[in-house]
């Protein structure tokens, strides 16, 4: 009788079983989202081998076009999870497992008890770099088959909705399902896939202890003139989200000057603003629809809550496709509608924020919890 094993892997305290999606830790259950859990497995399979960021992004998320983030956050869940030390990052690579793993070969029992292990367990330590790429090669390919039902069913069911879409897609790419970009909390933009406008203005950000959870949550951005993290959108994700309804969120603040959340749909469309900023002693919110020679809005409000540096607030655009208009919500209330963006100033830069200099202020100060695109 021929059987079928499945690996189950072990890096102290830790016991990953694929089969069962199961991570504990000295037998006892550990909760993990399905994504983190694949990142997880990913790691776990390289053992001890450093993973491309790349790689770890189109196995966790196949049919998805997400940003760097998405990963980095999952990144930091584990690390808490798991222990800080546990996963190493290769700063411009990617990451790797830094404990021991060992792999155990399971056999289905021939009864109904559950599923025996065998005795040969076979430690994989660091790998030589040509073994180690074959072995990364081969567990990837393992993965991606265990997806690949679950996503052509997923596809199947979105081929009617997503056929205009398709036609803008170059011949042999992977149809966009959907899009995800985001910016969280205190972990530097760049780890998070962004790029820094003027890296050579010297602007200052750090990350923003808070006393309240004893955590470190929000990125500060400052600049003498103006100056922003940007992560471009390609021709196909500009044409699958203005053909969807997407979403902008910013939980964000300003401390002095001008703060902004921009996407920008350039060549494809238009580009749409959230501008916080300060006059005086007055704080509004506002969607811009001219830059030069004046700065002009559809709308603005004044709203005190954009100086909370200690609890931003949400400001979240909303995109109606059919009639290609965004409203302004803040805090889930809808406050501003009928916005259909500008056309200054675009220089394709995609999702993009930070901090500029405003009226009389000397310095652009801003706060950033959360910037978010999406588009489903």
């Amino acid at each position: 009788m021929s059987y079928t094993s499945t690996p189950v892997f072990t890096f102290h305290p830790f016991r990953l079983d694929p089969a069962q999606r199961v991570l504990s830790r000295n037998g006892e259950p550990v909760s993990l989202t399905p994504k983190e859990f694949d990142t997880l497995l990913v790691l776990v399979q390289a053992c001890g081998a450093v993973v491309d960021k790349e790689e770890l992004i189109t196995l966790v998320w196949p049919d998805s076009h997400v940003g760097d983030g998405s990963l980095a956050r999952n990144i930091s869940v584990l690390r808490k999870t798991l222990g800080d030390e546990v996963i190493e990052t290769h700063r411009g690579r990617g990451y790797r497992v830094t404990l021991p793993v060992m792999v155990a070969h399971r056999l289905p029992a021939a009864s109904t008890a559950p599923p025996a292990e065998t005795q040969t367990v076979v430690q994989r330590p660091a790998f030589e770099a040509e073994e180690r790429n074959r072995w990364l090669k081969k567990a990837g390919a393992i993965f991606a088959i265990g997806v690949a039902i679950s996503v052509l069913a997923f596809v199947a069911s979105r081929f009617l909705a997503h056929n205009s879409v398709k036609a803008h897609t170059p011949a042999g790419a992977t149809p966009i399902q959907s899009i995800l970009i985001q910016k969280e909390g205190a972990i530097d933009p760049l780890d998070e896939g962004f790029k820094l406008y003027l890296p050579d203005e010297s602007p200052s950000p750090h990350a923003m202890y808070n006393r309240e959870t004893n955590g470190v949550d929000r990125w500060r951005f400052e600049s003498k003139d103006q100056n922003y993290y940007y992560r471009p959108l390609s021709a196909e994700e500009k044409d699958f989200a203005l053909q969807r309804d997407w979403k902008l969120i910013c939980i964000c603040a300003v401390q002095r000057g001008d703060g902004f959340a921009n996407i920008d749909f350039a060549g494809k469309g238009p580009r749409f603003d959230i501008d916080l900023h300060q006059e005086g002693n007055r704080y509004f919110v506002g969607l811009e629809t001219q830059i030069s020679p004046t700065v002009e809005f559809i709308e603005k409000i004044e709203f005190a809550g954009i100086a909370d540096i200690a609890h931003p607030h949400t400001y979240e655009l909303r995109y109606d496709h059919v009639n290609g208009t965004a409203s302004l919500w803040i805090d889930g209330k809808q406050r501003i509608s009928g916005y259909r963006g500008h056309h200054q100033f675009q220089e394709d830069r995609g999702l993009f924020f930070g901090a500029a200099i405003y009226g009389n202020s000397p310095k652009g100060t801003a706060v950033f919890r959360r910037v978010r695109f999406e588009a489903d």
